[in-house]
């Protein structure tokens, strides 16, 4: 297989509810050395060679990653820790020898409120979580990955307030070889920034005017018995303007490897660069898990999925369509090369309309004339893993997806061509529903040409907005902010300590709580003792409510010398985390003290509560207290 040329099909190299909403955060293994080691479970290692003559036996279906037996649960691996205020932490290494990387299946995967659980490298520098229950899927299924290396690190916090345990099953690993890179000795090409440098990120100047269109389009990590890989898609409007979460991509997708469990099926938005320049850590994309097929078609390899449902607050959008017989004066399309952040492209000539059969090969057949439109783009390319990427006419409607193409033998920067199955053929030449379009977007059968796209919105709702940021003015990212009421949703704080819930429906009444609690020992020092004995001593007062607040270390709502024992114990060694409290603390910013000497006199509000909302609720602001810090070292980054 020669790296120096694309194949026909697009995703032909690399196979690699319900919301699988990611809280951020921490995983307590980095904050605290006191924590033992994990114990490690040793994966089979997988016979390369036979995967080899697996792929070659099945032409077409080439994979980065095959799938190896796994048989893990709380119950039969890991260790547990019990931490000093009762709250439990299980860890767990998983070591697969040689591998490049990891999926994990998990066919049972649910937790507790109050309960996280975190996937992670031991380099740090990939990690997946917070996952929480609110993260579940009613029918158990999950799917965490890809992470990089042989070792991944498994962790789960359970507070003692949770009265039925959580419960996973990890019954498979999938394990990339990808045997392309194994044989030039490169690096696996299984997601982020592996993709060709002559791809161009969403966010430069050439994807300015498709900001909105952007978020209809999502990486799907396809999980089937032989393996995993990556294709591309659009969320597609109706003629009916519903929320129905029907996705577009391509026929060929589903074939790429064998038995699809859509299921397992992942789709990830978002996924993208903040600018236009490649990041240097990963992105967090807001995941939907599991679909249905609805239909697909062979001729123009087209296939409709219906997604899992997706939250309000993701703000999707749901791509309009063109079902016009003449060629796109122009054209651009959205993708994810190799599984890698949201690239864009674009061809300044027009379509054309392909008057040959395409021979794709072996089981993925060959298509008739006339059912594809050729595209050669100006501006940036495609991979594998682009295929099922939506095309775009001039007026930002969907004309077609990709089905594949070729690059020139010699640069793979220069595409010779481009295919594209005709959505207009797709719209009604199948025999029945489940081979066409029309039904499942024109579902009161309006006979429209055209449709545009939409944005996904809550009915009445409105933003509400706000910032945190240490009582000494320094913004705190990071932080876990939870809408509780009618609406229910958690955000975190982006690196200006500003959070956004989108869409909160009108009239409901709502409380705004946060949370941190990472690294207690954090700004606390002997220093910080000496000062809060004085304190309590009488004989010099902390200068500040707020600092008199983080000296109440066991959350008395008074400052004594059983504060002092409390950090004590953190800078000993003996403890790792305060027995009664996070390690940070937050409190609606509007607080003032009547007697600043005695913030205690009455209790304080841990929450900003909202009424009857009827518009735009943007000062949901909080002054974060680290506890135990009462002259403020603590970095708001740790």
């Amino acid at each position: 297989m020669n790296r120096n040329r694309l194949t026909l099909l697009a995703l032909l190299l690399y196979l690699h509810s319900d919301a699988q909403i990611n809280l951020g955060g921490t995983p307590l293994r980095w904050q605290s050395a006191a924590l033992p080691e994990p114990s490690t479970v040793v994966l089979p290692r997988l016979d390369v060679a036979k995967a080899f003559k697996e792929d070659t036996e099945n032409q077409g279906q080439h994979r980065f990653a095959a799938p190896i037996a796994a048989d893990l649960s709380f119950e039969n691996a890991g260790n547990w820790t019990q931490l000093p205020n009762g709250d439990r932490v299980w860890q767990c290494a998983l070591q697969a020898p040689g591998a490049l990387g990891l999926v994990l299946l998990f066919d049972q995967f649910n937790l507790p409120e109050g309960s996280r659980f975190y996937a992670f490298t031991p380099n740090q520098t990939q990690v997946f979580g917070a996952y929480s229950a609110q993260s579940c899927s009613p029918n158990g299924k999950f799917t965490i990955g890809v992470l990089k290396g042989e070792t991944t690190l498994l962790e789960y916090y359970e507070p003692v307030s949770v009265k039925q345990a959580g419960k996973i099953h990890l019954f498979r690993a999938d394990y990339a070889y990808d045997q392309q890179a194994l044989q030039e000795g490169a690096e696996a090409l299984v997601n982020f920034g592996l993709s060709l440098p002559c791809n161009v990120n969403v966010n430069c100047p050439a994807g300015a005017n498709w900001q909105t269109e952007k978020k209809g389009v999502a990486r799907i990590l396809m999980v089937f018995s032989n393996g995993s890989g990556w294709c591309s898609g659009s969320l597609v409007a109706n003629t009916g303007g519903t929320y129905d979460p029907y996705f577009l991509t391509a026929h060929h997708c589903q074939l790429i490897g064998q038995n699809p469990s859509f299921e397992l099926w992942r789709f990830d938005f978002d996924y993208e660069a903040v600018g236009c320049s490649n990041p240097a850590t990963e992105p967090q994309p807001r995941s939907v898990l599991g679909c249905e097929r609805i239909s697909y078609r062979t001729e123009t390899d087209f296939m409709l999925l219906k997604t899992n449902p997706i939250p309000i607050n993701y703000g999707v959008y749901f791509n309009g369509w063109n079902r016009s017989t003449s060629p796109a004066a122009r054209t651009t399309f959205i993708h994810h090369p190799v599984g890698d952040i949201k690239k864009i492209s674009v061809d300044t000539q027009a379509a054309v309309l392909h008057p040959e059969t395409i021979n794709w090969t072996g089981i993925f057949g060959i298509s008739p004339v006339n059912t594809h439109w050729r595209v050669i783009p100006d501006i940036g390319i495609y991979q594998a893993g682009s295929s099922g990427s939506p095309l775009f006419d001039p007026n930002k409607r969907i004309v077609g997806q990709l089905h594949g193409g070729n690059a020139n033998p010699a640069n793979e920067c220069l595409i010779v061509n481009s295919f594209w199955g005709r959505f207009d053929l797709s719209w009604s030449q199948g025999s029945s529903p489940q081979s066409r379009l029309k039904e499942w977007l024109d579902p009161n059968n309006l006979g429209s040409q055209t449709q545009n796209g939409y944005q996904q919105v809550a009915p009445n709702g409105f933003p509400v907005s706000g910032n945190i940021k240490t009582f000494w003015d320094v913004p705190l990212a990071g932080v876990q902010v939870y809408l509780n009421g009618s609406a229910l949703d958690t955000v975190v704080t982006d690196t200006a300590g500003n959070f956004t819930f989108p869409f909160v429906p009108a009239g409901g009444s709502y409380s705004i709580t946060a949370r941190r609690d990472s690294n207690a020992l954090n700004g606390v020092s002997t220093f910080d003792l000496v000062l809060i004995s004085k304190h309590v001593l009488g004989i010099q007062a902390l200068d500040s409510p707020w600092k008199i607040i983080a000296a109440d270390a066991n959350r008395s709502n008074s400052v004594t010398s059983f504060d002092i024992v409390e950090s004590r114990k953190l800078l000993l060694g003996i403890n790792t985390v305060y027995a009664s409290s996070p390690s940070w603390r937050f409190y609606p910013a509007f607080i003032t003290f009547s007697n600043p000497q005695q913030p205690f006199g009455n209790p304080l509000p841990e929450q900003i509560a909202i009424s009857n909302l009827q518009g735009a609720y943007t000062n949901a602001n909080f002054k974060a207290v680290k506890v135990g810090d009462v002259n403020v070292t603590a970095n708001p980054n740790e």
